[in-house]
């Protein structure tokens, strides 16, 4: 678009400069004159007190013999006739710059049109991606707080893994159950660590989407402020997001180091104690041998 600041005094020069070359000082002239610079509604304004400001040429009174009074009624209708094309030539100079002005303005009205246009795609945009920031927020605590009952669960039954130590013989089935309990809590952990990365992903996605929306609102920032504010907010957002998700992910580490710690223990159990199905075999060996025992005293 044009620029604004184009002095009277700098329109006057350009006209008095057209004018003597012999060219008609329009709008589009002065405007290529002046280095394609000044808006055309300005130029027209100085253009016009230019015209009231600058005479007509004078009509040269022709020196008439005393007596010629035809002659002179002639050279009066010819200075008319002169005076009449003069203004006529101004009447179409001025239409001409109407029509140049009603041009520019349509022009202008289009841009501001497809502006408001961008600006509302902007804004429903910029509504949508605060709404899956949102989304994303909750999605992030319900990751967090699920991480956090399996980490209780976890804790939970590594406690119960070590007073299983302590206890006697008997139990081994219920650390079997221990242990299964201890598998599923690991897949549990395992899905709920993919749940994670996918929401890390998403988050990342919708990171490049508010950039990507960031700089468009940079583009239209002199016409669409509020849109930018607005869009900076949904950014932060998702940066704080993005931080609860690090939060989570951090909480996952340490969940998953607790269970394995967990299993290594129930490993190390395993190995000092013998399982159900040899202690069931041993029993009825010693059985046998006390009957032959008495069979034998007999």
């Amino acid at each position: 678009m044009a620029r604004d600041g184009v002095t009277f005094e700098q329109v006057e020069a350009a006209a008095d400069a057209l004018v003597g070359e012999g060219l008609a000082p329009t709008i589009r002239a002065v405007r290529e004159r002046l280095g394609n610079t000044g808006s055309p509604n300005t130029i027209q304004k100085h253009l016009a007190r230019w015209r009231e400001l600058c005479p007509s040429a004078p009509v040269p009174m022709p020196n008439i013999p005393d007596g010629i009074l035809s002659a002179i009624a002639q050279e009066i209708e010819r200075a008319a006739a002169q005076a009449r094309t003069e203004i006529e030539a101004r009447l179409v100079l001025v239409q001409a710059e109407v029509a140049e002005l009603a041009t520019v303005g349509e022009a202008l009205e289009a841009e501001r049109e497809t502006l408001s246009a961008l600006a509302g795609e902007l804004t429903r945009e910029r509504d949508t991606l605060a709404g899956k920031a949102a989304e994303q927020a909750q999605a992030v605590e319900r990751q967090a707080r699920e991480i956090e009952r399996e980490r209780q669960a976890a804790e939970a039954a590594r406690i119960e893994l070590v007073q299983g130590q302590l206890r006697s013989e008997s139990q081994a089935e219920k650390l079997v159950e221990q242990a299964a309990e201890i598998l599923r809590l690991r897949e549990a952990l395992e899905a709920s660590q993919r749940a994670g990365q996918q929401a890390g992903q998403d988050a990342a996605v919708l990171a490049a989407k508010l950039e990507a929306s960031e700089r468009r609102a940079g583009e239209i920032e002199a016409r669409e402020q509020a849109a930018q504010a607005r869009a900076a907010e949904a950014e932060r957002q998702g940066q704080a997001a993005a931080r609860e998700l690090a939060d989570a992910r951090v909480m996952e580490q340490a969940c998953l180091a607790r269970l394995e710690s967990a299993a290594r223990e129930l490993e190390a159990l395993r190995g000092k104690k013998p399982d159900a199905g040899e202690r069931a075999k041993a029993k009825p060996r010693e059985g046998k041998a006390r009957n032959l025992d008495i069979i034998e005293d007999s």
